[in-house]
Formats: C-alpha cells, sequence, structure tokens
C-alpha cells in the first residue's frame, strides 16, 4: 500500500507540477497581458492629460469666440432689421412715386386733349378765315370788273340809248 500510495502521491505530484506549470503560464501571460495594459494605460493617461490641457487653454478661446459669435449674430440680425426697414421705406417711396407720376401723366394727357380740341378748334376757325378770304378775294376780284362793266353800259347806251337783256348778259359774261 504504500508503493500505491506512493505512485499515487508521485501521480498527484506530476499532476499538481503540470497543474503549477499551467498556472505559471499563464501567469506569464498575465502579467505580460497586465505589464501591456499598464503601458497602455500610462499612453492613455498621457494623452488624457495632454487633451485636459489643450481643453483647458481652448476653453476660454471657445467662450471668446461663442461671444463673438452672438455678436456677430445680433450685428447681422440689426442689419437684416435695417435693410428690411430700408426696403419698406423704398417700397412706400417708390408707390408714392408711382401714384405722382401717374397723377402728372393723367394731367399730361388731359391737357394734351384739351389742346388738341383747341388746335382742332382753331384749325376749323383758320379754314372758315380761309374760305371768306376766298370769298372776299372772288368778290374783290368782281368788283374790279364792275368799273369796266359800267362803262361798257354807257357806251352801249350813249350809241343806241338803250341796253337790251341780250347784251348786259353779254357785257357780264365778258368779265
Amino acid at each position: 500500500m504504500s508503493e500505491k500510495k506512493l505512485n499515487e502521491t508521485t501521480q498527484d505530484l506530476s499532476s499538481t507540477k503540470a497543474e503549477l506549470t499551467s498556472v505559471s503560464e499563464e501567469k506569464n501571460k498575465f502579467s505580460t497581458e497586465l505589464d501591456s495594459l499598464k503601458k497602455d494605460k500610462s499612453e492613455l493617461e498621457m494623452k488624457f492629460n495632454e487633451a485636459e490641457e489643450k481643453l483647458k487653454e481652448l476653453e476660454p478661446k471657445v467662450g471668446s469666440l461663442k461671444e463673438e459669435y452672438d455678436q456677430r449674430e445680433r450685428e447681422l440680425e440689426s442689419v437684416k432689421k435695417d435693410l428690411q426697414q430700408t426696403i419698406s421705406d423704398k417700397y412706400v417711396e417708390i408707390e408714392t412715386l408711382k401714384d405722382e407720376l401717374t397723377g402728372q401723366l393723367d394731367s399730361k394727357e388731359s391737357e394734351i386733349i384739351t389742346t388738341k380740341n383747341e388746335l382742332e378748334a382753331k384749325n376749323k376757325e383758320i379754314e372758315a378765315i380761309k374760305l371768306k378770304l376766298t370769298s372776299l378775294e372772288d368778290f374783290i376780284e368782281e368788283s374790279k370788273g364792275a368799273p369796266q362793266v359800267i362803262e361798257k353800259i354807257r357806251e352801249t347806251m350813249a350809241h343806241k340809248g338803250f341796253l337790251s337783256d341780250k347784251e348786259l348778259e353779254d357785257i357780264l359774261s365778258d368779265n
């Protein structure tokens, strides 16, 4: 029994030794992994610290930039309001000018119609005067021949002592 126990113990020892070797290998593996994680942690801490420092540097700039942005936005809103007011004022001004020009145009059109009517009336008067002038000229022309007609009538009456209707017609038709 003792040999059996010895064999069992040896076997247990071998098994334990194998387990110990396996655990040792695992320990080495974990140790390597732990070293790698520590190195990664250290690098991450450095990066974190750098990022934190940059953040501390940039925070005042961000505040200043935000303030500047807000100021620019307020200025832009002010410019927009001014521009809208100017556009509105110009629109009113344009409408007023349009109404004035329309009124002036209507007034001028009325003046043109009145002047045209007056011109037509004057042209009619001129035509009437021309007709009267032509009539007077004809009358004057006829009147110029009257002394000659009278003279011919006297001559004929002096020769014959009387004037027939036919002779009077001949004298008048000659002139």
